[in-house]
């Protein structure tokens, strides 16, 4: 929840130009994390999100392909693959969801990268 809340202040005011309802503007509130031990997997995993995402009630309505950008210091050189999926409730709920795909090396990277990554993105020192 507080996770949430931090991005919505950090969407601002709709004066700010951010899409209303701000919570229009998170694309991650479900995440999930698949490790896979070879650059084969990992594209094995998103291939089936691609065909087989819409049969089962989960289509694929955003890719960002960290591995293709040019330069990844916004990423603090770190790499995935993040698909989001649209799971749409039979009373009406909609929800997208985040799966990260990674591959091993670099998820083992990430874990230790965590906490500075908190520190970077916090807003003051109080927030971390």
């Amino acid at each position: 929840k507080a996770r949430m809340r931090e991005k919505l202040v950090s969407y601002g005011s709709a004066d700010a130009g951010a899409e209303l309802p701000l919570a229009a503007n998170i694309l991650d509130p479900v995440r999930a994390s698949v490790v896979c031990t070879c650059p084969d997997e990992m594209l094995q995993v998103a291939e089936w999100l691609l065909e087989e995402g819409p049969a089962v009630g989960l289509p694929v309505v955003r890719i960002k392909n960290k591995f293709a950008l040019p330069d990844a210091t916004e990423y603090d050189g770190y790499r995935d693959l993040m698909m989001c999926v649209l799971y749409e409730g039979s009373n009406g709920l909609a929800v997208i969801a985040e799966i990260q795909i990674h591959a091993h090396g670099l998820h083992n990277l990430k874990l230790q990268m965590h906490k500075l990554y908190k520190v970077k993105r916090a807003a003051s020192a109080n927030a971390i």
